[in-house]
């Protein structure tokens, strides 16, 4: 599940330079806040994927 984040940041990302180069950044940066968001869910579930192992140990 948490891989999909990473999938999502991808996407996005590879959107928002499309949409930036043949329109402006002012229509894209949404796509930029949404990459951001989709990183930092990745990060935060692998974090608490790691910690909950090591409180199992």
């Amino acid at each position: 599940m948490q891989f999909l984040w990473i999938i999502i940041a991808i996407v996005c990302l590879i959107t928002g330079i499309h949409k930036t180069y043949y329109q402006s950044f002012s229509e894209s940066y949404y796509f930029y806040i949404f990459t951001l968001v989709s990183v930092l869910m990745f990060l935060l579930r692998r974090y608490l994927k790691n910690n909950e192992k090591k409180i199992e140990n």
